[in-house]
């Protein structure tokens, strides 16, 4: 399965088009610090055939309801039971009220795809909207941990939650920023 629809949003592999869209993007603020430059997105576009082949990674664009490029997901296997998921939505989507039903959307698909008992994701400690979108998707802080990001240490907490657990069909309307 390599293009799917869930809910309001499309799956399908990451393009050529979809990595330099994704590299111009520039978030406000603190939240540059998640701008990725066209060499990184160029790496990843260039690995992706191979992993997605392997099945130990792969790297997803995401369309909305308009058929514009909404974000980007990625999938990293650990093992056969943990699947690391990476969450990327374009800027001017961000703090809308959108990422939980985006966060609920990557991780169904991320079952279907990969199967996991359990998804794991990294998100920069000054990060407290997106924890607290993983935290009503089911994900639970364990650990803060220091990574090298753009030249320097920065703290992340690492979460994680077991799909099992998860109802990932229920919606939250309740659910504030993301």
């Amino acid at each position: 399965m390599e293009v799917a629809q869930i809910g309001d949003y499309r799956f399908r592999p990451l393009r050529w088009r979809d990595a330099l869209t994704a590299a111009s993007w520039r978030y406000p603020g603190e939240y540059a610090f998640y701008d990725m430059s066209w060499i990184e997105m160029l790496v990843i576009r260039l690995g992706n055939p191979l992993a997605r082949a392997l099945g130990i990674a792969g790297f997803y664009a995401v369309d909305g309801v308009d058929g514009a490029l909404a974000g980007v997901f990625s999938y990293i296997r650990h093992g056969l039971e943990d699947v690391e998921i990476g969450v990327a939505m374009r800027p001017n989507l961000t703090g809308q009220g959108q990422g939980l039903d985006y966060v609920r959307a990557g991780m169904m698909f991320g079952c279907v795809r990969y199967a996991p008992k359990r998804f794991s994701l990294l998100v920069a400690s000054f990060n407290r909207r997106a924890q607290k979108v993983y935290e009503r998707a089911g994900f639970v802080a364990h650990r803060t941990i220091s990574r090298m990001t753009h030249g320097h240490p920065v703290d992340h907490i690492e979460m994680s939650c077991e799909v099992g657990s998860l109802n990932l069909h229920a919606r939250d309307d309740s659910v504030g920023e993301a």
